[in-house]
């Protein structure tokens, strides 16, 4: 799948610890590949998203910074998420995930 792709790629290219794209009410559209079970981090992603949460998360007891950016497509909220790695790199990793996934998903 593209958009897999094209966060695996985003992810590692950042050392982050994975990309993912959210619905509103916090299901799993796409992820890059990664071990970790994904369902619990995208059921908080939309409330981090609309700063209802300040994002606390652990991965292997050291804490991990989230960023999140919020994204219509097709007249529908959804959330995009990059966890790990160093602010930066997140950053710039969520806009350009954020313009794949426009581009593929749209």
């Amino acid at each position: 799948m593209a958009i897999e792709l094209a966060f695996t790629c985003a992810a590692e290219r950042a050392g982050l610890d994975v990309v993912l794209l959210v619905d509103d009410a916090g299901m799993l559209v796409a992820g890059s590949r990664t071990s970790l079970d994904l369902s619990m981090l995208a059921a908080v992603t939309p409330i981090v998203g609309r700063g209802q949460a300040i994002p606390r998360i652990k991965r292997d007891g050291k804490p991990r910074d989230m960023s999140v950016a919020p994204i219509c497509l097709g007249g529908e909220q959804f959330y995009l998420a990059v966890v790990g790695g160093h602010l930066r790199e997140r950053r710039r990793e969520l806009g350009e995930s954020v313009a794949a996934a426009t581009r593929i998903l749209a």
